[in-house]
C-alpha cells in the first residue's frame, strides 16, 4: 500500500511540476494577499480532484484493451517527449493564461470568484496529468485509494510550494526535462510490471 501511496506522490510530483510553474504567473497577476492564494489554491485542489475522478474512469476504458501495458507506457513515453518539446502541454496553457490575465485583479473579499479563478487555471494545466494518473487506478481498490492519498498529498505539497516559494521555483531551468525524465521513468516502472 505504501508503494502506491509513493507512486501516487510521484506521479503528481513529476506532472504537477511544470503545472506549478504556470500556475505562479497567473497567481501573481490575480492576486497579491495570502487570502488570495489560499483561495486560488482551493480551485488547484477542486481541479486536482475532478482529473483524478476522470483518471479512474480512463483506467476502466483501458483495461478493456488488450496489451494495456504497452499501450499506457507508448501514451507515457508520447507524453514526456511532448512536454519535452514543448508541443502539446504549454501552448494552450499560454492561451488559458492569456485570458486569465485579462480578468482584473480580484480584492481578497471575493473569495469564490479567486476559487473559480484556481479551478479553471489548473483544470487546463491538470488535463495531460490525468495520462499519468491512470495506470495507478488499474489495481485494486485498496491499492487506489492509497494512489489518491499520495496524489493528493502531492497536491497539497505544490500548493504550499506555490504560496510561499513561488518566486523562487518561478527561475529553476530544465524544468520541461524534469518532467519528462519523470514521466519515462513512471513508463519503464509500468514496463516491467513495478507498477
Amino acid at each position: 500500500m505504501l508503494k502506491y501511496l509513493l507512486l501516487g506522490f510521484f506521479a503528481k510530483i513529476i506532472t504537477g511540476f511544470d503545472d506549478t510553474i504556470t500556475h505562479i504567473p497567473v497567481l501573481a497577476s490575480v492576486t497579491r494577499t495570502k487570502m488570495g492564494k489560499i483561495a486560488f489554491s482551493i480551485g488547484t485542489l477542486i481541479a486536482i480532484i475532478i482529473a483524478i475522478i476522470i483518471a479512474i474512469f480512463f483506467s476502466t476504458i483501458l483495461k478493456k484493451i488488450p496489451f494495456y501495458r504497452y499501450f499506457i507506457v507508448g501514451l507515457l513515453f508520447l507524453l514526456a517527449i511532448l512536454i519535452y518539446f514543448d508541443v502539446f502541454v504549454h501552448k494552450p496553457r499560454a492561451k488559458a493564461e492569456k485570458k486569465l490575465l485579462k480578468i482584473k485583479k480580484i480584492s481578497a473579499m471575493r473569495f469564490t470568484k479567486l476559487i473559480g479563478i484556481g479551478f479553471i487555471a489548473s483544470f487546463a494545466t491538470v488535463l495531460d496529468d490525468i495520462i499519468a494518473y491512470a495506470p495507478l487506478f488499474l489495481g485494486a481498490l485498496v491499492t487506489q485509494i492509497f494512489a489518491v492519498i499520495g496524489i493528493l498529498i502531492g497536491t497539497l505539497l505544490e500548493i504550499v510550494v506555490v504560496i510561499f516559494f513561488a518566486e523562487k521555483i518561478s527561475k529553476l531551468k530544465y524544468k520541461e526535462e524534469i518532467a519528462s525524465l519523470g514521466l519515462v521513468i513512471l513508463g519503464v516502472l509500468i514496463l516491467f510490471k513495478v507498477i
